[in-house]
């Protein structure tokens, strides 16, 4: 196959990443996309940094095997612990690695006028201060408040994107953060309760970290000549363990059932693929 019709390959620990997929898919619809769940280890934001990166090294490495000519990793935990080992991994496979994080800031940055940016995540992505890092690198002068929300991905994947006990959670959570005029929505489940978030503070702008991976994404790929020109673009989705429960909680990410759906199992050898 030649390499402009290799799929981009994108990974989360579970669901949470068809944000970016599904995002990615609207601004390269004539790209194919391979999607890998490890729902047999969600969730990686409770996880320690060194299990973090032994999974999505694994992952990664399952993709690249497969055959790839990009990959995201559609996961914050996943970034803010293992981006720079894979990105440095895969150049000897000529692989472009991308993350959620950088894009995510950089477009924060750009919008805040008051120069104070939050942030929404998981403990593990809010403990990492790898938002504030690429912040600081764009404009030192930004104070950036972390708030971890634990209980939305759990409210999310049940379906109660909607639902009075998630506005009352978004309200404690959000009482926390003082007078940012942007918040980054630094967990790929968040943007599916972005209009809650903003009934709660409508006077604040929320970043979707899933649509500025997508741009960043056409541009790498443009950059290096990547990009398909012709056709429209074939999906799959690969499962590490309940097939059942990722086609009926994707429905809430995109809009239809991900199909089709593969059931595989990663191996210790995967990883051997992107040692350094």
């Amino acid at each position: 196959m030649d390499i402009i019709d290799l799929p981009i390959g994108i990974f989360d620990s579970g669901v949470g990443g068809l944000t970016v997929f599904s995002a990615v898919a609207k601004k390269l619809p004539r790209e194919n996309l391979l999607y890998l769940g490890d729902t047999a280890r969600v969730p990686y934001g409770s996880r320690s940094p060194e299990t973090v990166l032994k999974y999505a090294q694994r992952v990664a490495g399952h993709l690249v095997n497969r055959g790839v000519k990009a990959l995201i990793v559609a996961c914050n935990t996943a970034t803010t612990y293992a981006l720079e080992y894979l990105q440095e991994a895969a150049q000897k496979e000529n692989i472009p690695v991308l993350g959620v994080i950088a894009p995510g800031a950089q477009k924060a940055v750009a919008g805040s006028t008051n120069k104070k940016i939050g942030i929404l995540g998981t403990d593990g992505t809010i403990k990492g201060k790898r938002y504030e890092q690429e912040i600081h690198k764009i404009n030192p002068h930004v104070t950036v408040i972390g708030q971890p929300c634990p209980l939305f991905v759990p409210l999310i994947e049940e379906g109660w994107h909607k639902d009075p006990i998630t506005m009352q959670v978004a309200k404690r959570y959000l009482t926390n953060i003082e007078e940012p005029d942007t918040i980054i929505l630094g967990c790929t489940h968040y943007p599916l309760i972005k209009p809650i978030l903003e009934k709660v503070l409508p006077a604040v702008q929320f970043i979707d970290s899933a649509t500025a991976t997508a741009e960043q994404s056409y541009k790498v790929l443009q950059e290096k000549n990547l990009l398909r020109q012709h056709g429209k673009g074939k999906y799959r989705f690969l499962v590490t363990d309940n097939m059942e429960r990722f086609h009926r909680v994707g429905y809430y990410f995109l809009g239809y059932s991900p199909t089709p759906i593969q059931l595989i199992d990663l191996e210790e050898q995967d990883a051997n693929r992107l040692n350094r």
